[in-house]
């Protein structure tokens, strides 16, 4: 029997890359458990896709940023002043590698002097909910997360590096983030037998040389740090993960249809999700909420 303790939920906020969509917003995952609620990235548009998801960043217990593009935290002074209007009475926790919280921290310092106005002027109940801890995020366990269990593991997102996966567990439930990244053992070593791999993916055969927007050189330098739908596939395959969820998706706008068909052409015949933003995965109920639908799997 399923209970409050043992739930676990995954949330995609935003299942977009750096090209603009109005389809998909910058990358950005909530993950719920025990109580605790915990935002995978920070990318542009989070604060709102976390509203239209029925979530606040006032109630965040942690903001876990897996490397450093712009992509992954570009909203992260957003969020935090938002989240101060929305209520936030606590300091925020964000876990990050050294150089994403380098930059972060110069969004943070950038904004001193407007945030000082802010709190003289507006006079709001406090300002504790503004205030920032940040913390290296380093391979292992992060505590004090209750019955929610996360775990970083270094991965290959060279030359941004270093770069990290997730492993989310609640009660017997498992999920896999594998952040950015090319594959990589420590990837394929987390992912097996999980309930769901959430896998980025770059989409190749919708990736055309375009002049002035990318060479051949281009598409092959973004392609070598990410993974192709054969690649993905064949991970899922030999990971036996129990469902395969594809988000970060590059280019935004590909053809899904064609997508889907590339991982089954390359062996995975598993339950295959394709994201959309504001779609709802909750284990181990195997369901998939999105645009007032409910589907069990």
């Amino acid at each position: 029997m399923t209970t409050a303790a043992s739930a676990l939920s995954f949330t995609f906020l935003g299942t977009g890359a750096p090209p603009v969509s109005l389809r998909r917003a910058g990358p950005a995952h909530l993950i719920e458990a025990g109580g605790n609620s915990v935002l995978i990235d920070c990318g542009s548009g989070v604060s709102q896709r976390l509203v239209a998801a029925g979530h606040a960043g006032a109630k965040l217990d942690a903001l876990i940023v897996t490397h450093e593009h712009s992509d992954h935290l570009v909203d992260f002074y957003q969020l935090v002043v938002s989240s101060w209007h929305q209520g936030r009475d606590r300091p925020w926790r964000v876990l990050a590698p050294a150089p994403a919280l380098a930059n972060m921290r110069g969004q943070y310092e950038a904004f001193a002097r407007e945030r000082a106005l802010r709190i003289a002027f507006e006079k709001r109940p406090g300002a504790s909910g503004l205030d920032v801890v940040f913390e290296e995020l380093r391979e292992g366990p992060v505590p004090g997360l209750g019955g929610l269990s996360v775990e970083a593991f270094l991965v290959d997102h060279r030359p941004v590096e270093p770069a990290f996966g997730l492993a989310l567990t609640a009660g017997d439930s498992r999920i896999v983030f594998s952040g950015d990244t090319r594959l990589t053992p420590s990837l394929e070593q987390a992912a097996q037998g999980c309930a769901l791999l959430v896998c980025e993916v770059f989409v190749d055969s919708q990736m055309p040389v375009v002049a002035g927007v990318r060479s051949a050189e281009t598409v092959a330098c973004v392609q070598s740090y990410h993974m192709t739908p054969a690649v993905v596939a064949g991970l899922a395959l030999r990971a036996g993960a129990k469902a395969l969820a594809l988000t970060h998706l590059v280019p935004p706008g590909a053809d899904t249809a064609a997508l889907a068909g590339e991982i089954r052409a390359g062996g995975y015949g598993g339950l295959l999700i394709i994201g959309e933003d504001l779609m709802r995965v909750e284990l181990p109920g195997r369901l998939l909420r999105w645009n007032g639908a409910t589907i069990g799997f």
